[in-house]
This record gives C-alpha cells, sequence and structure tokens, in this order.
C-alpha cells in the first residue's frame, strides 16, 4: 500500500504525475483487483529479463528485452501499464521500456510482494527512491515464499528464461523443457539457488549446473522430460497461462505431448505429426498469432 507523507501537500501529491485530479489510491484501486494475476507474472518476466535502473541524473529506466516475435506481447504490456516505449535494440531483440512516474508507480503496485530471486534488490533501490524523491512512505515487502503453483510468478519466469522441445531418435520421442538462469546475481553476489530449487522441487527433477566455456558465469540448469514432470507443467499453465510467442510453441508441445501419451507416436502418422510440430516451435516458427493475448488486462 502506498501512503502519503503526512508533510506532503495535496499540491505536491497532484503534481507529482502532472494528473492534479488522480491521485495514489485512485490507481491503487483502479488495478487492485484485476492484476492479483498480471502482478506475479510481470514480476517473474521482470526478473528473467528485464532490470530497473535509476541513472546520475535521477532518471527512473524499467526495462523488459523481448525477442522481435514478441513484439504483440510488449505492445499489450504498454496498454495495460501506460506511457512507455519500445525500443528497437540488436537484431533479434526489443525493449519495453518505461521512464514516466506514472508507469513506475503502477509497475510498483503490481510487483511488490511478488518478486522470489535476489533482483528484489533492485526493486528495492526503486522504492527507497520513490520515497526519499516523493516524501512517500512505500513498505518493502519480502521475498514471495508462497508455492509456485499458487500464482502466475513461474510463468513469466519461463517466458523469460524457459523453452519447449521436441527431441526425435532413431529410438525415441520426448518433449523436454528447459530453463537456465545464471547461478550468482552479479551485483549483490547472492545466489539463485533458492528459487531454482524450489523450482525443481515443484516440477519433482533434479537441479543441474553448467559453465559455459566462452562466458565468465556459471549457470542453473532445468531439464524436464519425464512425463509426470511434464504433466505438472501442463496442470500449471492450464491455470497460468504463458503470453509470450512461447505459448504457441507450448501448445505444439503440449499436442506432442499428447500423442506420446496416447501411444500414438509409435504410429507412422504419429511420427510425421510430431515432427510437423517440432518444425513450427522456436527459431522454425514464422507464423505468430496473438489472440492468446486478447484478454491480458484480465489476467
Amino acid at each position: 500500500m502506498l501512503r502519503p507523507h503526512s508533510k506532503v501537500s495535496k499540491q505536491n501529491k497532484s503534481s507529482l504525475f502532472s494528473q492534479p485530479k488522480r491521485s495514489f489510491s485512485t490507481y491503487n484501486k483502479n488495478i487492485k483487483d484485476k492484476c492479483k494475476i498480471l502482478g506475479p507474472y510481470l514480476a517473474g518476466l521482470l526478473e528473467g529479463d528485464g532490470y530497473i535502473s535509476i541513472t546520475n541524473t535521477n532518471r527512473i529506466i524499467l526495462g523488459i528485452t523481448f525477442n522481435i516475435k514478441d513484439k504483440p506481447l510488449a505492445e499489450s504490456l504498454l496498454k495495460v501499464l501506460g506511457k512507455g516505449s519500445i525500443v528497437k535494440r540488436k537484431t533479434n531483440s526489443i525493449e519495453l521500456r518505461f521512464s514516466a512516474k506514472i508507469s513506475i508507480f503502477k509497475f510498483i503496485n503490481l510487483i511488490n510482494g511478488k518478486f522470489r530471486t535476489p533482483k528484489i534488490d533492485q526493486l528495492y533501490k526503486l522504492i527507497d527512491w520513490f520515497n526519499k524523491k516523493h516524501c512517500l512512505n512505500i513498505k518493502k515487502l519480502p521475498i514471495d515464499n508462497s508455492p509456485l503453483q499458487d500464482n502466475s510468478w513461474l510463468a513469466g519466469f519461463i517466458d523469460a528464461d524457459g523453452g519447449f522441445y521436441i527431441r526425435h531418435s532413431l529410438n525415441q520421442i520426448l518433449c523436454k523443457f528447459s530453463l537456465e538462469q545464471r547461478m550468482i546475481y552479479p551485483k549483490t553476489q547472492e545466489s539463485y539457488f533458492t528459487i531454482l530449487n524450489q523450482i525443481a522441487l515443484f516440477l519433482n527433477i533434479k537441479l543441474a549446473t553448467r559453465t559455459r566455456v566462452n562466458y565468465k558465469n556459471s549457470y542453473y540448469i532445468l531439464r524436464v522430460e519425464n512425463q509426470n514432470s511434464n504433466k505438472i507443467l501442463i496442470d500449471y499453465f492450464n491455470k497460468y497461462p504463458l503470453l509470450s510467442s512461447k505459448y504457441l510453441d507450448y501448445l505444439e508441445w503440449k499436442y506432442s505431448f499428447n500423442l506420446i501419451l496416447n501411444k500414438e507416436h509409435k504410429t507412422e502418422q504419429g511420427i510425421e505429426t510430431i515432427l510437423a510440430a517440432k518444425k513450427k516451435m522456436n527459431d522454425k516458427r514464422t507464423n505468430f498469432n496473438g489472440d492468446h493475448l486478447e484478454f491480458m488486462e484480465c489476467r
């Protein structure tokens, strides 16, 4: 809950966002109910592929990086959150960027208390900046330790860092999922072990590690390929769906997995169907449909 400090005048409070007729409490009321699910999702997305920066000139920048194919999601989030911009970056990526105070304020309302990783350090610094700059008393809520299956945080984190794959060999066809995250958060040197281990326990798999030869960082990696763990993922996504283009990859993955469950992958037609699905996924996908974003404001 955001509470203006008692010594701040009504005029100062209203001028903060240059919208005199709209107060903090108004925005709280408008977004409180309909964004209960969107908040954890945004926290997971930001913790996976985003950042919060306060420059030397006291300018706030909150950014989330997307693959260019996820521009429909970036545009939808921009509509929900208000004033911001979509910036073209390197060849295949864009950044959804916010610096307007009212948009940042909305973000704080949505994600405060929803973080699960060491990146909460950035959120706390942002709240400290808001409190000092605008004489507010925003409470810094702690890490969310609720069960992963209870909200949409994991969907946002997977949209940022997860991936779905189909592996076909002479002996078998497997539907696989993987999620990778660096082991150490560089700004505080805190480990990502706690949250990655929680995800591993939720999916009933082991947490692995690897070091990339050409990079300084070591990574935690989660690999899902057994049927029971795949079913856990499907049950979760039935409740909290993905919003990026990975949702489309997931649909092909899920369809193929159901064929495998029904033993249809052992037939010639079943193999052809699964291989056709595999050719539509990830970098091979050329058709992007954003219909699943239609009701995002009500998530």
